[in-house]
């Protein structure tokens, strides 16, 4: 079910320096040519920022654009990465996924077999290690999402 950021601005994409992923796990149908999507790092819009510091005690936060036709095929994420660059092994990780713009034709997100359509802009999923969940963009238009990956505030 999502929840609602309040008081959220406009997306633009400026420009970032977006670094070119593959989408995992890759088999038979999911390769390179229908897995890419960008992620930039360290670039925060405030209302992201501020529900990050009001939600997680400790968190990092991306945002990834995936162009028209690309997919990011069913998977768990581990989170490996954060728990080792911020020491935090022992703790249990989340992930909210937040979309930033409103839904638009032909882009996807699905959660545990549910799918996630028609959201709007500022509304998110929280995910952890046994969430499984997909992304796709079958329109005509990059689907722009942010992601805090953290620690829980208490």
């Amino acid at each position: 079910m999502l929840k609602q950021i309040k008081n959220v601005e406009v997306f633009v994409d400026k420009n970032y320096k977006w670094i070119i992923h593959e989408g995992f796990p890759q088999n038979e149908y999911y390769k390179s040519h229908n897995t890419l999507h960008y992620q930039v790092f360290d670039v925060d819009i405030p209302y992201v920022k501020k529900f990050a510091e009001k939600s997680f005690s400790i968190f990092a936060i991306s945002f990834i654009k995936q162009l028209p036709g690309m997919s990011i095929p069913l998977h768990t994420d581990k989170y490996h990465f954060f728990k080792s660059k911020y020491n935090q092994q022992d703790k249990k990780i989340y992930r909210a996924n937040i979309f930033l713009e409103d839904w638009k034709p032909g882009h996807y997100f699905e959660e545990n077999s549910k799918p996630i359509v028609e959201w709007k802009a500022g509304e998110y999923t929280l995910l952890d290690s046994t969430i499984s969940h997909r992304s796709g963009n079958f329109g005509n238009a990059p689907k722009y999402t942010a992601q805090i990956t953290g620690v829980l505030l208490d």
